[in-house]
């Protein structure tokens, strides 16, 4: 069965000891300053600042990742704190101020669809690492729009994330343009080190 086209960014599934995800993120801030919408399933990266959240308290700003080699990741939005503009909107407008929940654990597996950019990801490729590849967010099912980027897959240690294996799902074809294949972060900002593929 062919897999379906429907990106939806990095979406934590479990760690790489086996344990299932459970929910657990932490707080930042995308402050009102910051004109990107973002989405649940974006990668996001810390600027080395913070700002005020919305009930008091102070939280590290992220933005919305760069995909390609070097650039790193601190996690995945899975959620935003209750705001009218999220309620309205669904997503995080751009220059609101935003309360940004994100699984940041570099231990995490995530599930993201692969872009079948001149190949698929191939059984034979799982233990490299891979590049993400940026896209808008979806406004009308409120998901996030990256991928993988299926062309970079390698055994570089700049390459942003490692190639786990592929979702064990029913409506999941490995090894089949857009395919739902499980990473970890290689350059997180969390980590001390990126690894090489294997």
């Amino acid at each position: 069965m062919a897999n379906v086209n429907s990106a939806f960014g990095l979406r934590p599934v479990r760690y790489l000891g086996g344990a299932p995800y459970n929910g657990a993120c932490n707080t930042y801030i995308a402050p009102a300053s910051y004109a990107t919408d973002l989405f649940i399933g974006d990668p996001v990266i810390v600027t080395g600042t913070a700002s005020p959240g919305t009930s008091g308290g102070a939280y590290q700003e992220v933005n919305l990742a760069s995909a390609g080699s070097t650039n790193q990741l601190t996690g995945a939005i899975v959620g935003f704190g209750p705001t009218p503009s999220i309620v309205d909107n669904g997503y995080g407008l751009a220059s609101t101020l935003r309360e940004v929940y994100v699984a940041d654990d570099p231990t995490l597996l995530f599930e993201i669809q692969e872009d079948s950019d001149g190949n698929a990801i191939e059984l034979a490729e799982v233990g490299l690492n891979c590049n993400l590849i940026a896209a808008a967010g979806n406004t009308y099912s409120k998901k996030s729009g990256w991928m993988l980027d299926s062309t970079s897959a390698a055994s570089g240690a700049t390459l942003q994330t490692t190639i786990r294996g592929f979702s064990d799902r029913v409506d999941n074809t490995a090894a089949s343009d857009f395919a739902k294949v499980l990473v970890s972060i290689n350059i997180h900002t969390n980590r001390p080190a990126a690894v090489a593929g294997v």
